[in-house]
C-alpha cells in the first residue's frame, strides 16, 4: 500500500509540475503568437470594422502575427479596459487620448485608421430647413465628445453658440432614439445610429463632409509592447495597409468578411464605409507631419485639446502633443 501511495503522489507531482511547465511556456510565449495573441479592443465604428475583414481574409496571418479582436459595445468600456491594461491595443478616437494622456497612461497612436467623412451628422426633423433654425429648439449629443466638438464648430460657423439652443446631454446611445421618438429636435450622431435616424425619418442637415479631418480615428498601443516588440507593431500596421488596400478596391472577399465579423448586411457596411475615408501608408506619412488645418493629426490634437479645456473635460492643455505620436510604423 506504501508503495502504490508513493507512486501515485509521485505521478500527480509529475502532472503538476507538467502542468506548471506548460502553463509558464504559454506566458513566456512571445506577444503576437497563436498562443499569446495581441489584443485589440474595437468598438463600432465604419473604419474600425476593417479590422475583422484584416482577420477573415487571413492577412495577419500573411504578415505572420496573431491577433484577438475583443468587440466593445459601448466605446468607452473598451478605454477603460485599454487604460488598465486588459487590451494591447485599441481603436481610439484621436482626441479621446488626450485625457490620459495627461493622467501618463503609457500608450502611442501609431496609425491613423480614417477620417469621418460623412459617418457622423446633424440630423433634424422635417421643420428645421437650416442650422439658424435650430435657435430655440432642442439639440443632443454627449458633452465632451468629439459629437459635442462638432456641434460647436457647426454652430460657430453660422454665428451661433451652444447657447442659442436648447441642448441636452445625452449619450449616443440615447440622443439616437430621443431624436427618434420625437424628444429631441436634433441630435448630433456617429454611424451606425445615424443612420438609422435617418431611416427613421430624420433629415440629414449637415455631416464631417463639411469639415474633413476634424474626426480622425486611430490605433493606439501599449508603450512597453512597442519598445519590447516594434517588429509586432509594425506587422499589425503592415496589415491595415493590406487591408485598406483591398478594402479601396471593394474587393469582395474584402467586404464579405467585414460584414460577417461585424455582423452587417453588405447594403449596411457600404453606407457605412462610404461615410469614411480610410487612410493608406501615404496619407499617414501625410497626416502625421505638423499643419495648420486638420488635414494634419498634430493641429487637430491641438485644437480638440484646446475644446477639451473649454468644456472643463482636461484641466490643462499637454506641452508636447507630438510625444503621444509614433510615426515609426508608418515609415
Amino acid at each position: 500500500m506504501k508503495k502504490v501511495l508513493f507512486f501515485t503522489l509521485l505521478l500527480t507531482c509529475l502532472l503538476m509540475t507538467a502542468c506548471t511547465k506548460k502553463e509558464k511556456k504559454q506566458v513566456e510565449s512571445p506577444k503576437g503568437t497563436e498562443s499569446n495573441p495581441f489584443i485589440l479592443g474595437v468598438s463600432p465604428m465604419s473604419g474600425w470594422y476593417g479590422w475583422y475583414g484584416i482577420e477573415g481574409c487571413g492577412l495577419f496571418k500573411r504578415n505572420d502575427v496573431s491577433v484577438k479582436i475583443q468587440f466593445f459595445p459601448v466605446y468607452s468600456d473598451s478605454l477603460t479596459a485599454f487604460y488598465s491594461g486588459k487590451l494591447d491595443g485599441i481603436c481610439i478616437a484621436a482626441s479621446d487620448a488626450i485625457a490620459p494622456y495627461n493622467e501618463e497612461v503609457d500608450f502611442k497612436i501609431v496609425l491613423v485608421n480614417d477620417n469621418s467623412y460623412g459617418a457622423d451628422g446633424l440630423v433634424v426633423h422635417s421643420d428645421v430647413k437650416a442650422i439658424s433654425d435650430l435657435k430655440g429648439k432642442s439639440v443632443s449629443t454627449e458633452v465632451g465628445t468629439l459629437e459635442h466638438m462638432f456641434l460647436l464648430k457647426i454652430l460657430e460657423d453660422n454665428g451661433m453658440t451652444i447657447d442659442d439652443v436648447n441642448f441636452s446631454n445625452m449619450t449616443i446611445n440615447d440622443a439616437g432614439p430621443a431624436f427618434i421618438a420625437d424628444s429631441v429636435d436634433a441630435a448630433v450622431l456617429w454611424e451606425p445610429t445615424l443612420s438609422t435616424a435617418i431611416a427613421a425619418g430624420g433629415r440629414l442637415l449637415y455631416s464631417t463632409k463639411e469639415t474633413p479631418g476634424l474626426i480622425p480615428d486611430t490605433l493606439a498601443v501599449n508603450s512597453k509592447l512597442i519598445a519590447q516588440n516594434p517588429e509586432l507593431i509594425q506587422k499589425i500596421v503592415d496589415s491595415w495597409f493590406d487591408g485598406v488596400n483591398m478594402l479601396k478596391a471593394r474587393d469582395e472577399a474584402m467586404i464579405l468578411a467585414v460584414c460577417k465579423g461585424a455582423e452587417l448586411s453588405k447594403d449596411e457596411y457600404i453606407v457605412m464605409l462610404d461615410g469614411v475615408t480610410l487612410f493608406d501608408k501615404s496619407m499617414n506619412q501625410q497626416t502625421f507631419k505638423n499643419g495648420d488645418d486638420y488635414t494634419s493629426l498634430p493641429y487637430t490634437l491641438q485644437k480638440s485639446a484646446e475644446f477639451l479645456k473649454s468644456t472643463g473635460m482636461i484641466d490643462k492643455v499637454p506641452e508636447d502633443l507630438n510625444g503621444i505620436l509614433d510615426d515609426s510604423f508608418i515609415k
